[in-house]
Protein backbone atom coordinates (compact mmCIF):
# COMPACT_ATOMS: atom_id res chain seq x y z
CA UNK A 1 0.00 0.00 0.00
CA UNK A 2 1.66 3.15 -1.04
CA UNK A 3 0.89 5.23 1.97
CA UNK A 4 2.92 3.38 3.70
CA UNK A 5 5.76 4.24 2.06
CA UNK A 6 7.75 7.65 3.40
CA UNK A 7 10.21 8.95 1.20
CA UNK A 8 10.00 13.01 2.18
CA UNK A 9 13.14 14.31 3.79
CA UNK A 10 12.11 16.99 5.95
CA UNK A 11 9.40 17.13 8.78
CA UNK A 12 6.73 18.83 7.77
CA UNK A 13 4.72 20.11 11.10
CA UNK A 14 1.47 21.46 11.34
CA UNK A 15 0.51 23.29 14.45
CA UNK A 16 -3.19 22.46 15.28
CA UNK A 17 -4.79 25.54 16.18
CA UNK A 18 -5.82 26.30 19.70
CA UNK A 19 -8.52 28.47 20.47
CA UNK A 20 -8.34 31.02 23.64
CA UNK A 21 -11.25 31.19 25.24
CA UNK A 22 -12.21 35.03 25.95
CA UNK A 23 -13.84 35.59 29.26
CA UNK A 24 -17.33 37.56 28.60
CA UNK A 25 -17.58 40.61 31.30
CA UNK A 26 -20.58 40.78 33.32
CA UNK A 27 -22.95 43.86 32.46
CA UNK A 28 -25.48 45.23 35.04
CA UNK A 29 -27.99 47.10 34.28
CA UNK A 30 -27.96 50.67 33.60
CA UNK A 31 -27.87 52.96 36.80
CA UNK A 32 -27.63 49.24 38.93
CA UNK A 33 -25.00 49.29 41.10
CA UNK A 34 -22.54 46.54 41.29
CA UNK A 35 -23.23 43.32 43.10
CA UNK A 36 -21.03 43.07 45.84
CA UNK A 37 -17.99 40.62 45.90
CA UNK A 38 -18.81 37.57 48.23
CA UNK A 39 -15.83 37.24 50.73
CA UNK A 40 -14.03 33.86 50.72
CA UNK A 41 -15.00 33.05 47.53
CA UNK A 42 -12.16 33.57 44.50
CA UNK A 43 -13.02 33.31 41.32
CA UNK A 44 -11.69 29.68 39.97
CA UNK A 45 -8.22 29.55 38.04
CA UNK A 46 -9.19 28.37 34.28
CA UNK A 47 -7.94 24.66 33.63
CA UNK A 48 -5.02 24.30 32.29
CA UNK A 49 -4.30 22.96 28.86
CA UNK A 50 -2.57 20.17 27.67
CA UNK A 51 -1.45 20.00 24.69
CA UNK A 52 -0.41 16.23 23.34
CA UNK A 53 2.21 15.37 20.55
CA UNK A 54 1.09 13.58 18.14
CA UNK A 55 4.18 11.46 15.66
CA UNK A 56 2.69 9.79 12.37
CA UNK A 57 4.39 8.35 8.97
CA UNK A 58 1.87 8.93 6.90
CA UNK A 59 3.06 11.57 4.20
CA UNK A 60 1.60 12.99 0.93
CA UNK A 61 -1.40 15.53 0.59
CA UNK A 62 -4.03 13.21 1.21
CA UNK A 63 -2.79 11.22 4.30
CA UNK A 64 -1.53 14.13 6.20
CA UNK A 65 -4.47 16.20 5.08
CA UNK A 66 -6.81 13.51 6.84
CA UNK A 67 -4.70 12.94 9.78
CA UNK A 68 -4.78 16.70 10.33
CA UNK A 69 -8.66 16.86 9.70
CA UNK A 70 -8.98 13.99 12.52
CA UNK A 71 -6.71 16.49 15.10
CA UNK A 72 -9.01 19.27 14.52
CA UNK A 73 -12.29 17.20 15.18
CA UNK A 74 -10.65 15.90 18.42
CA UNK A 75 -9.43 19.69 19.15
CA UNK A 76 -13.24 21.12 18.92
CA UNK A 77 -14.45 18.10 20.92
CA UNK A 78 -12.09 18.64 23.93
CA UNK A 79 -11.39 21.77 25.47
CA UNK A 80 -8.87 20.85 27.87
CA UNK A 81 -6.96 19.00 25.74
CA UNK A 82 -5.12 19.63 22.09
CA UNK A 83 -3.53 17.49 19.96
CA UNK A 84 -0.58 18.30 17.68
CA UNK A 85 0.36 17.07 15.13
CA UNK A 86 3.69 15.90 13.25
CA UNK A 87 4.38 14.24 10.42
CA UNK A 88 7.70 12.44 10.76
CA UNK A 89 9.74 10.33 7.58
CA UNK A 90 11.81 7.76 8.36
CA UNK A 91 9.54 7.28 11.52
CA UNK A 92 10.72 3.89 12.56
CA UNK A 93 14.55 4.94 13.11
CA UNK A 94 13.34 8.59 14.81
CA UNK A 95 10.68 7.23 17.14
CA UNK A 96 13.43 4.91 18.91
CA UNK A 97 15.80 7.50 19.35
CA UNK A 98 13.49 9.95 20.76
CA UNK A 99 12.34 7.55 23.44
CA UNK A 100 15.98 6.75 23.88
CA UNK A 101 16.68 10.59 24.28
CA UNK A 102 14.00 10.70 26.82
CA UNK A 103 12.39 13.25 24.21
CA UNK A 104 9.45 11.32 22.57
CA UNK A 105 5.92 12.45 21.39
CA UNK A 106 2.82 11.83 23.53
CA UNK A 107 1.23 9.39 21.03
CA UNK A 108 2.43 7.69 17.70
CA UNK A 109 0.04 6.01 15.34
CA UNK A 110 1.46 5.02 12.03
CA UNK A 111 4.58 3.35 9.97
CA UNK A 112 6.46 1.60 12.51
CA UNK A 113 8.21 -1.91 12.58
CA UNK A 114 6.10 -2.34 15.97
CA UNK A 115 7.22 -5.57 17.51
CA UNK A 116 10.27 -4.40 17.93
CA UNK A 117 8.97 -1.50 20.33
CA UNK A 118 6.99 -4.48 21.84
CA UNK A 119 9.40 -6.39 22.71
CA UNK A 120 12.18 -3.93 23.70
CA UNK A 121 9.17 -2.67 26.18
CA UNK A 122 9.88 1.01 25.23
CA UNK A 123 6.29 1.79 24.68
CA UNK A 124 3.57 1.39 27.99
CA UNK A 125 1.88 -1.83 28.10
CA UNK A 126 -2.59 -0.71 27.47
CA UNK A 127 -4.57 -3.41 28.90
CA UNK A 128 -5.50 -1.71 31.76
CA UNK A 129 -6.42 1.74 29.86
CA UNK A 130 -8.50 -0.62 27.18
CA UNK A 131 -10.26 -2.80 29.76
CA UNK A 132 -11.33 0.36 31.46
CA UNK A 133 -12.71 2.36 28.11
CA UNK A 134 -16.32 3.12 27.09
CA UNK A 135 -15.15 3.55 23.68
CA UNK A 136 -13.01 0.74 22.99
CA UNK A 137 -14.64 -2.97 22.96
CA UNK A 138 -11.65 -5.70 22.40
CA UNK A 139 -14.78 -8.01 21.04
CA UNK A 140 -15.46 -5.39 18.16
CA UNK A 141 -12.12 -5.49 16.81
CA UNK A 142 -10.54 -8.52 14.58
CA UNK A 143 -8.96 -10.74 17.62
CA UNK A 144 -5.97 -11.11 15.04
CA UNK A 145 -5.43 -7.58 15.08
CA UNK A 146 -5.07 -7.56 18.92
CA UNK A 147 -2.58 -10.70 18.61
CA UNK A 148 -0.68 -8.20 15.95
CA UNK A 149 -0.92 -5.37 18.91
CA UNK A 150 0.60 -7.47 21.21
CA UNK A 151 3.95 -9.48 22.79
CA UNK A 152 4.05 -12.24 25.20
CA UNK A 153 0.19 -11.46 26.51
CA UNK A 154 0.93 -7.83 27.13
CA UNK A 155 -1.20 -5.52 24.70
CA UNK A 156 0.69 -2.83 23.59
CA UNK A 157 -1.20 -0.85 20.90
CA UNK A 158 -5.01 -0.16 19.85
CA UNK A 159 -5.59 -1.05 16.08
CA UNK A 160 -6.85 2.00 14.63
CA UNK A 161 -6.74 4.68 11.17
CA UNK A 162 -5.64 1.94 8.85
CA UNK A 163 -6.28 -1.62 10.07
CA UNK A 164 -7.83 -3.81 7.54
CA UNK A 165 -7.82 -6.63 5.40
CA UNK A 166 -4.86 -7.10 3.43
CA UNK A 167 -5.46 -9.89 0.27
CA UNK A 168 -7.42 -10.33 -2.78
CA UNK A 169 -6.42 -11.87 -6.12
CA UNK A 170 -7.38 -8.45 -8.23
CA UNK A 171 -7.41 -8.66 -11.84
CA UNK A 172 -8.21 -7.04 -15.20
CA UNK A 173 -11.15 -8.18 -16.95
CA UNK A 174 -10.16 -7.00 -20.41
CA UNK A 175 -6.64 -8.52 -20.52
CA UNK A 176 -8.41 -11.94 -19.08
CA UNK A 177 -10.65 -11.56 -21.89
CA UNK A 178 -8.14 -10.78 -24.68
CA UNK A 179 -5.81 -14.12 -23.73
CA UNK A 180 -9.13 -15.88 -24.16
CA UNK A 181 -9.66 -17.13 -20.44
CA UNK A 182 -12.61 -16.81 -18.58
CA UNK A 183 -12.51 -14.28 -16.09
CA UNK A 184 -15.73 -15.89 -14.18
CA UNK A 185 -13.49 -18.24 -13.39
CA UNK A 186 -10.34 -16.90 -11.26
CA UNK A 187 -7.16 -19.33 -10.65
CA UNK A 188 -7.98 -21.55 -7.53
CA UNK A 189 -3.87 -22.39 -7.71
CA UNK A 190 -0.40 -21.33 -8.26
CA UNK A 191 -0.69 -23.91 -11.40
CA UNK A 192 -3.39 -22.69 -13.16
CA UNK A 193 -2.39 -18.83 -11.77
CA UNK A 194 0.76 -19.59 -14.07
CA UNK A 195 -1.02 -21.06 -16.91
CA UNK A 196 -3.11 -17.33 -16.65
CA UNK A 197 0.38 -15.68 -16.97
CA UNK A 198 1.66 -17.49 -20.02
CA UNK A 199 -1.61 -17.00 -21.56
CA UNK A 200 -1.59 -12.75 -20.30
CA UNK A 201 1.66 -11.84 -21.14
CA UNK A 202 3.12 -10.98 -24.32
CA UNK A 203 6.23 -9.32 -25.96
CA UNK A 204 7.64 -7.32 -28.41
CA UNK A 205 9.35 -7.90 -31.14
CA UNK A 206 12.75 -7.38 -29.16
CA UNK A 207 11.74 -9.82 -26.93
CA UNK A 208 10.83 -6.80 -24.29
CA UNK A 209 7.25 -7.59 -22.11
CA UNK A 210 4.11 -5.72 -23.35
CA UNK A 211 2.06 -7.63 -21.14
CA UNK A 212 2.69 -9.18 -18.54
CA UNK A 213 0.35 -11.75 -16.61
CA UNK A 214 1.59 -11.39 -13.33
CA UNK A 215 4.53 -9.93 -10.73
CA UNK A 216 4.55 -12.38 -7.74
CA UNK A 217 6.51 -9.50 -6.13
CA UNK A 218 4.17 -6.83 -6.58
CA UNK A 219 2.28 -5.00 -4.23
CA UNK A 220 1.16 -7.06 -1.35
CA UNK A 221 2.68 -10.15 -2.60
CA UNK A 222 6.07 -8.78 -2.24
CA UNK A 223 5.38 -6.92 1.09
CA UNK A 224 5.96 -8.08 4.88
CA UNK A 225 6.34 -9.23 7.10
CA UNK A 226 4.64 -6.86 9.77
CA UNK A 227 3.04 -5.84 11.01
CA UNK A 228 2.36 -3.96 9.60
CA UNK A 229 1.86 -5.90 6.30
CA UNK A 230 1.43 -9.34 6.83
CA UNK A 231 4.05 -11.93 5.11
CA UNK A 232 1.57 -13.32 1.69
CA UNK A 233 3.61 -16.36 0.77
CA UNK A 234 3.93 -18.36 4.27
CA UNK A 235 -0.12 -17.92 4.21
CA UNK A 236 -0.66 -19.46 0.78
CA UNK A 237 1.62 -21.71 1.15
CA UNK A 238 0.17 -22.65 4.94
CA UNK A 239 2.94 -22.14 7.04
CA UNK A 240 4.18 -20.10 9.78
CA UNK A 241 7.39 -18.66 9.04
CA UNK A 242 7.86 -17.07 12.72
CA UNK A 243 7.38 -19.56 15.58
CA UNK A 244 6.62 -17.03 18.97
CA UNK A 245 6.11 -19.64 21.65
CA UNK A 246 9.32 -21.36 20.40
CA UNK A 247 11.27 -17.86 19.35
CA UNK A 248 12.17 -19.30 16.01
CA UNK A 249 12.21 -19.08 12.40
CA UNK A 250 10.82 -21.46 10.31
CA UNK A 251 12.28 -20.85 6.57
CA UNK A 252 14.18 -24.09 6.25
CA UNK A 253 11.25 -26.53 5.06
CA UNK A 254 10.27 -27.81 2.27
CA UNK A 255 6.87 -25.38 2.21
CA UNK A 256 9.04 -22.29 1.94
CA UNK A 257 11.58 -23.87 -1.09
CA UNK A 258 8.28 -24.54 -2.64
CA UNK A 259 7.47 -20.74 -2.78
CA UNK A 260 10.53 -19.33 -3.78
CA UNK A 261 10.30 -21.55 -6.51
CA UNK A 262 6.78 -20.84 -7.63
CA UNK A 263 8.20 -17.01 -7.92
CA UNK A 264 10.87 -17.96 -9.93
CA UNK A 265 8.54 -19.86 -12.30
CA UNK A 266 6.49 -16.70 -12.91
CA UNK A 267 10.02 -14.86 -13.13
CA UNK A 268 11.99 -17.47 -15.90
CA UNK A 269 8.88 -17.46 -18.67
CA UNK A 270 9.68 -13.84 -18.92
CA UNK A 271 13.52 -13.94 -17.90
CA UNK A 272 14.64 -11.98 -15.42
CA UNK A 273 16.40 -9.41 -16.72
CA UNK A 274 13.29 -8.61 -19.02
CA UNK A 275 11.44 -8.32 -15.57
CA UNK A 276 13.88 -6.04 -14.70
CA UNK A 277 13.64 -3.80 -17.30
CA UNK A 278 9.75 -3.72 -17.18
CA UNK A 279 10.00 -2.57 -14.15
CA UNK A 280 12.30 0.20 -14.94
CA UNK A 281 9.79 1.49 -16.83
CA UNK A 282 6.34 0.85 -15.05
CA UNK A 283 6.06 0.98 -11.06
CA UNK A 284 4.00 -0.87 -8.67
CA UNK A 285 1.12 -1.20 -6.70
CA UNK A 286 -2.01 0.72 -7.34
CA UNK A 287 -2.01 3.63 -6.66
CA UNK A 288 -0.29 5.78 -9.44
CA UNK A 289 -1.73 5.79 -13.06
CA UNK A 290 1.64 4.99 -14.23
CA UNK A 291 1.98 1.71 -12.00
CA UNK A 292 1.87 -1.13 -14.39
CA UNK A 293 -1.38 -2.89 -13.42
CA UNK A 294 -3.50 0.87 -13.76
CA UNK A 295 -1.82 1.00 -16.32
CA UNK A 296 -3.26 -1.72 -17.86
CA UNK A 297 -0.02 -3.77 -18.81
CA UNK A 298 -0.41 -6.08 -16.07
CA UNK A 299 -3.30 -8.33 -15.83
CA UNK A 300 -3.00 -9.66 -11.92
CA UNK A 301 -1.66 -8.18 -8.55
CA UNK A 302 -2.22 -9.31 -5.05
CA UNK A 303 -3.43 -6.47 -3.57
CA UNK A 304 -5.54 -4.91 -0.27
CA UNK A 305 -9.00 -3.61 0.48
CA UNK A 306 -7.77 -0.29 -0.51
CA UNK A 307 -6.74 -1.25 -3.92
CA UNK A 308 -10.68 -0.65 -5.23
CA UNK A 309 -10.26 3.15 -3.97
CA UNK A 310 -7.03 3.83 -5.63
CA UNK A 311 -8.37 2.44 -8.54
CA UNK A 312 -11.36 4.73 -8.73
CA UNK A 313 -8.62 7.34 -9.35
CA UNK A 314 -5.47 5.63 -11.16
CA UNK A 315 -7.27 3.69 -13.68
CA UNK A 316 -11.06 5.30 -14.19
CA UNK A 317 -11.90 3.34 -17.40
CA UNK A 318 -10.69 0.12 -16.57
CA UNK A 319 -13.09 -2.94 -15.18
CA UNK A 320 -11.27 -4.92 -12.26
CA UNK A 321 -12.50 -8.06 -10.72
CA UNK A 322 -11.63 -9.18 -7.31
CA UNK A 323 -11.46 -12.55 -5.63
CA UNK A 324 -9.12 -15.47 -2.96
CA UNK A 325 -5.58 -15.36 -3.61
CA UNK A 326 -4.34 -18.44 -5.12
CA UNK A 327 -3.02 -21.31 -3.08
CA UNK A 328 -0.34 -23.97 -3.56
CA UNK A 329 -1.98 -27.02 -5.64
CA UNK A 330 -2.39 -29.14 -1.78
CA UNK A 331 -4.61 -26.24 -0.95
CA UNK A 332 -6.66 -25.71 -3.67
CA UNK A 333 -9.52 -23.73 -2.88
CA UNK A 334 -8.79 -22.72 0.91
CA UNK A 335 -9.87 -19.04 1.61
CA UNK A 336 -7.56 -16.85 3.01
CA UNK A 337 -7.34 -13.60 4.79
CA UNK A 338 -5.18 -11.54 6.62
CA UNK A 339 -5.13 -8.34 8.96
CA UNK A 340 -2.60 -5.83 9.24
CA UNK A 341 -2.53 -2.21 9.66
CA UNK A 342 -1.07 0.38 12.37
CA UNK A 343 -1.55 0.65 16.33
CA UNK A 344 -1.97 3.64 18.38
CA UNK A 345 0.72 3.44 20.71
CA UNK A 346 2.32 5.29 23.93
CA UNK A 347 5.74 5.62 24.46
CA UNK A 348 7.56 5.41 27.65
CA UNK A 349 8.67 9.01 28.24
CA UNK A 350 4.99 10.09 27.27
CA UNK A 351 4.18 13.29 29.40
CA UNK A 352 0.15 13.02 29.29
CA UNK A 353 0.08 9.50 28.50
CA UNK A 354 -3.55 9.51 29.52
CA UNK A 355 -4.71 12.17 27.28
CA UNK A 356 -2.89 10.58 24.70
CA UNK A 357 -5.05 7.15 25.59
CA UNK A 358 -8.02 9.44 24.90
CA UNK A 359 -6.99 11.27 21.35
CA UNK A 360 -6.21 7.03 20.59
CA UNK A 361 -9.86 6.10 21.60
CA UNK A 362 -10.96 8.97 19.28
CA UNK A 363 -9.63 7.91 16.29
CA UNK A 364 -11.60 4.26 16.75
CA UNK A 365 -14.80 6.62 16.75
CA UNK A 366 -17.33 6.91 14.26
CA UNK A 367 -16.84 10.21 13.74
CA UNK A 368 -12.76 9.52 13.29
CA UNK A 369 -13.36 6.30 10.88
CA UNK A 370 -16.00 8.64 8.65
CA UNK A 371 -13.26 11.54 8.49
CA UNK A 372 -10.45 9.21 7.74
CA UNK A 373 -12.36 6.39 5.09
CA UNK A 374 -14.17 9.95 3.14
CA UNK A 375 -10.67 11.60 2.28
CA UNK A 376 -8.03 8.19 1.96
CA UNK A 377 -10.56 5.15 1.60
CA UNK A 378 -8.61 3.62 4.50
CA UNK A 379 -10.36 1.29 7.34
CA UNK A 380 -9.77 0.57 10.98
CA UNK A 381 -10.38 -2.57 12.27
CA UNK A 382 -13.96 -2.26 14.35
CA UNK A 383 -16.48 -4.35 13.21
CA UNK A 384 -19.42 -1.98 14.11
CA UNK A 385 -18.16 0.32 12.08
CA UNK A 386 -17.23 -2.38 8.84
CA UNK A 387 -20.97 -3.65 9.11
CA UNK A 388 -21.84 0.36 8.22
CA UNK A 389 -19.44 1.07 5.21
CA UNK A 390 -21.06 1.75 1.47
CA UNK A 391 -19.19 -0.07 -0.74
CA UNK A 392 -20.54 1.18 -3.95
CA UNK A 393 -18.51 4.47 -4.09
CA UNK A 394 -15.49 1.81 -4.70
CA UNK A 395 -16.47 -1.30 -6.45
CA UNK A 396 -14.13 -4.15 -5.51
CA UNK A 397 -14.41 -3.09 -1.72
CA UNK A 398 -17.34 -5.50 -1.21
CA UNK A 399 -15.16 -8.61 -1.77
CA UNK A 400 -12.57 -7.84 1.26
CA UNK A 401 -16.08 -6.91 3.22
CA UNK A 402 -17.59 -10.18 2.51
CA UNK A 403 -14.39 -11.83 3.06
CA UNK A 404 -14.26 -10.72 6.74
CA UNK A 405 -16.70 -13.76 7.25
CA UNK A 406 -16.36 -16.00 4.64
CA UNK A 407 -12.61 -16.80 5.27
CA UNK A 408 -11.67 -20.04 5.66
CA UNK A 409 -8.46 -19.00 7.43
CA UNK A 410 -8.65 -15.35 9.29
CA UNK A 411 -4.69 -14.35 9.57
CA UNK A 412 -2.61 -11.89 11.16
CA UNK A 413 0.97 -10.62 10.90
CA UNK A 414 3.02 -12.14 13.15
CA UNK A 415 4.40 -9.96 15.80
CA UNK A 416 8.71 -10.99 15.43
CA UNK A 417 10.52 -8.46 17.14
CA UNK A 418 13.44 -8.27 13.69
CA UNK A 419 10.40 -8.06 11.22
CA UNK A 420 12.16 -4.85 9.44
CA UNK A 421 15.31 -7.39 9.26
CA UNK A 422 13.49 -10.24 7.37
CA UNK A 423 11.83 -7.84 5.36
CA UNK A 424 14.58 -6.73 3.70
CA UNK A 425 16.55 -10.38 3.70
CA UNK A 426 13.04 -11.76 2.20
CA UNK A 427 13.44 -9.64 -0.76
CA UNK A 428 17.05 -10.28 -1.21
CA UNK A 429 16.48 -14.20 -0.76
CA UNK A 430 14.03 -14.08 -3.87
CA UNK A 431 16.44 -11.85 -5.89
CA UNK A 432 19.34 -14.76 -5.62
CA UNK A 433 16.85 -16.98 -6.14
CA UNK A 434 15.51 -15.51 -9.39
CA UNK A 435 18.82 -14.70 -10.51
CA UNK A 436 20.23 -18.13 -10.15
CA UNK A 437 22.70 -17.34 -7.54
CA UNK A 438 20.87 -19.96 -5.09
CA UNK A 439 18.84 -22.85 -5.52
CA UNK A 440 15.40 -22.29 -3.61
CA UNK A 441 17.22 -25.10 -1.12
CA UNK A 442 19.87 -22.72 -0.34
CA UNK A 443 18.29 -19.95 0.29
CA UNK A 444 15.81 -21.02 2.53
CA UNK A 445 18.42 -22.21 4.70
CA UNK A 446 21.08 -19.09 4.42
CA UNK A 447 17.90 -16.93 4.87
CA UNK A 448 17.04 -19.16 8.48
CA UNK A 449 20.62 -18.97 9.32
CA UNK A 450 20.94 -15.05 9.08
CA UNK A 451 17.46 -14.34 10.43
CA UNK A 452 18.86 -16.09 14.02
CA UNK A 453 21.96 -14.92 14.20
CA UNK A 454 20.32 -11.26 14.00
CA UNK A 455 17.63 -12.28 16.85
CA UNK A 456 19.86 -13.36 18.93
CA UNK A 457 22.65 -10.17 17.79
CA UNK A 458 19.51 -7.75 18.64
CA UNK A 459 17.97 -10.05 21.53
CA UNK A 460 19.75 -12.29 22.63
CA UNK A 461 17.05 -12.99 25.73
CA UNK A 462 14.93 -14.52 23.53
CA UNK A 463 17.03 -17.04 21.65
Amino acid sequence: MSPQKITRREFLRFSAATTVGVLAAACAPPGAAPAPEEEGAPAPAPKEKVVIEWWHGWGGMTGVNAMQAVADAFNEEHEDIQVNRLQVSQINEKYMTAIAGGTPPDVEIGNLQYAQYWARGVVHVLDDWIDASEIIDRDDIFSSSWQEASWQGKTYGVPTVESYLRFALCYNEDLVKEAGLDPDNPPLDWDEAFEWHKAITTFDEAGNIEILGFDPMDAMGGSGPGPPDPFFWPQSYGFKWWLPDEMKFNFDNELFVAALATIKRFYDHVGVEKMAGYRSSYGTWTQSPTASFPAGVQAMIINGYWTPGELVHSAPDKKFRYTWPPNSPERRGIKFQSTGGHFGNIPKGSKHPEEAFKFIEFTTTDKACDIIFSQTGWLGARKSYLEKVDPSKAPGLEFYLRSATEADEMNSSESCPIGGFVGQNWRNTVDAVNFGDKTPEEAARDLQEMCTEELRKQFPELV
